[in-house]
């Protein structure tokens, strides 16, 4: 029991994660960015963002760590 529902756990995270990065594109972000690694890079250049809003939901430094996360697999 304990497997399907780690199973359905990792399912449903990258649901979201896929969705994350639709919404991106579609709103001109880059190809295979998630939103949040997208704000994280707005903030960076001191344009308007939601990070405070996604780090207040998701969890302190959740932007960075997936702007950093996109930044180094990008690079591969």
């Amino acid at each position: 029991m304990m497997t399907v529902l780690t199973g359905l756990a990792t399912y449903l995270l990258r649901i979201l994660t896929a969705l994350s990065v639709l919404l991106n594109v579609i709103l001109g972000g880059c190809l295979n960015q998630t939103f949040s690694a997208r704000n994280w890079e707005r903030k960076r250049k001191g344009k308007t963002n939601l990070v405070w809003l996604i780090d207040a939901i998701l969890g302190k430094d959740h932007c960075v760590m997936s702007w950093t996360y996109w930044k180094t697999r990008r690079d591969w």
